[in-house]
């Protein structure tokens, strides 16, 4: 391996984001054997099957960037994206990743631990916010709609839980029109409401 050709892929990096993928390195004069003698001699490490980063900055890389990378068209829900919104004290152990439910296959990073949250087409977009630029972006739920699925999923995460983000978000910046409006599309406006107008 050149130190030119070592070059050109740090460049290749710097230019084109943190984590490429392999078929964007081969069509860039690097070859399967090539990728492999990057990796190991430490220059690129790889995340999982057709994916790189340059391992020198892989501490500089979140676990939610690095998800959100390799599942483009995911959106980050409910533990990921209340303690991204700080509306829990919960530190969940994996990252929690809505994916249309018509996507039967979808491929998980080796690290970190992901959980993959099926979603309705119909529903699937509703609240969806986008963060970053182009070369790192994340897509996640905003905090009205992160609300709404902990209330939507009470029964399973707990009623408990969800009225500690519905305070949690009742202190914070609110936009009580954009909750009660996805509440109504989700079907959940009559069991919110209870609970938002004894918190006001």
């Amino acid at each position: 391996m050149t130190e030119n050709k070592r070059k050109h892929v740090r460049s290749l990096f710097a230019e084109y984001g943190p984590i490429i993928k392999t078929k964007f390195l081969n069509e860039h004069r690097l070859c399967s054997r090539e990728i492999a003698e990057l990796v190991s001699l430490g220059d690129l490490t790889r995340i999982k099957p057709g994916y790189y980063m340059l391992s020198d900055i892989e501490n500089e890389i979140s676990d939610i960037e690095k998800v959100s990378t390799i599942i483009p068209f995911g959106i980050l829900c409910w533990y990921t994206a209340a303690e991204y919104h700080d509306l829990t004290t919960v530190n969940p152990s994996a990252i929690y990743i809505a994916v249309p439910s018509i996507r039967t296959r979808v491929s998980i990073p080796e690290s970190p631990p992901v959980v993959l949250i099926a979603s309705s087409q119909k529903t699937f977009e509703l609240g969806l916010q986008t963060i970053g630029n182009e070369n790192m972006s994340i897509r996640i739920y905003d905090r009205e709609r992160t609300v709404c699925d902990f209330f939507r999923k009470r029964n399973l995460l707990g009623i408990d839980l969800a009225i500690e983000v519905l305070r949690n978000y009742m202190s914070g910046k609110r936009d009580l029109q954009r909750l009660f409006k996805y509440a109504e599309k989700l079907r959940i406006k009559n069991v919110i409401r209870p609970y938002v107008e004894a918190l006001l």
